[in-house]
């Protein structure tokens, strides 16, 4: 899938021209990883944007933006775990 595609789905939680670059088998991960995005309470939600999600030397690297000073502590380890689910998901998919 494609960013414009993500963005269609899951909403402004996603870049339009966000790079996209993951084995088709990481999808569901992905998939699952955005939608908790986006389920995060908009006090979180509004101050952040995903950039990238790829593949990098076999691991997930999801990217992006973050205005964190407006995003509380909790918001910020709610955002880690859901990238760490993701990137523990897709490790299990090698």
């Amino acid at each position: 899938m494609t960013g414009e595609e993500l963005n269609e789905h899951y909403g402004c939680i996603i870049m339009p021209d966000a790079n996209i670059s993951v084995p088709e088998q990481w999808m569901p991960a992905v998939h699952e990883a955005l939608q908790a995005l986006h389920d995060l309470p908009g006090s979180v939600r509004a101050f952040l944007i995903v950039t990238s999600i790829v593949e990098e030397d076999g691991d997930l690297a999801v990217a992006m933006i973050a205005s964190t000073q407006y995003i509380s502590d909790e918001g910020m380890a709610a955002i880690g775990a859901i990238v760490e689910k993701a990137q523990a998901a897709v490790g299990r998919r090698h």
